[in-house]
């Protein structure tokens, strides 16, 4: 299993990531993006794969907000989920190459 990462980057900047207790409670969000402080939370209480399913979620949001794409909501979604899946593929146990 990879460890969950405490930072990324992205372009020239470096993201915090930070597991955060009580975040569905007091945000009603499974993870947040705050483009001001260059963080990502995610809850700390959320199994492994719903952490990084969130994690790229928000890693899609700090991307739109990057880039100003003002993509809807429903794409960063769906583009979150298949990039989880993606680098779940990648690190799979047993990958063959071919």
């Amino acid at each position: 299993m990879i460890p969950f990462p405490k930072y990324l980057r992205l372009g020239g900047h470096v993201v915090t990531i930070k597991r955060v207790p009580n975040l569905i409670k007091d945000e009603e969000a499974f993870g947040t993006w705050d483009d001001g402080a260059l963080v990502i939370c995610v809850d700390s209480a959320l199994s492994t794969s719903l952490a990084w399913e969130t994690l790229w979620h928000e890693v899609m949001e700090a991307i739109n907000t990057s880039t100003d794409s003002k993509l809807d909501h429903h794409v960063i979604q769906t583009n979150g989920l298949l990039i989880h899946q993606v680098f779940q593929s990648l690190f799979e146990r047993g990958q063959k190459d071919g």
